[in-house]
């Protein structure tokens, strides 16, 4: 079976939006991620509950499935606000949106609002800022 081609984020236009997908977050991909960050806190197994930046770092990986960076793109913001704690074993909903496009100079900067769901409750929303070159780096 093969993928189906990804649209190139600098690509999209202003409110563009995102189909939602679902994405699971694992207590293997959470500890995963406090290994790589070298989180020891011990409240995250005590309370079982996902660090909210592992759950941001899943659901950008998800929405990466859905829509590709060109070459020389940058990551250069992040806002959260996290509404509830997220379980280690949660299937959580993802929705997206271009929120903000503008170009400058070459260089185009998006900004993507996103949120996470658990059943009916968003338990996180975001905006995530990047900036890319307006035309592909060979």
């Amino acid at each position: 079976m093969t993928s189906s081609p990804r649209a190139l984020l600098s690509d999209l236009p202003k409110d563009y939006s995102f189909p939602p997908t679902t994405f699971e977050l694992t207590p293997d991909f959470v500890t995963a991620y406090l290994d790589a960050t070298c989180d020891e806190a011990p409240v995250y197994a005590e309370a079982a509950l996902a660090p909210p930046l592992a759950v941001a770092a899943r659901a950008l990986g998800t929405l990466l499935e859905l829509v590709e960076l060109p070459p020389g793109s940058l990551h250069t913001g992040q806002e959260m606000e996290v509404h509830a704690g997220i379980p280690f074993d949660a299937t959580l909903e993802l929705s997206g949106r271009v929120a903000q496009r503008s170009e400058r100079a070459g260089m185009i900067i998006a900004a993507l609002d996103f949120a996470v769901a658990r059943g009916a409750d968003v338990v996180m929303r975001g905006r995530t800022t990047v900036m890319m070159p307006k035309e592909t780096i060979a």
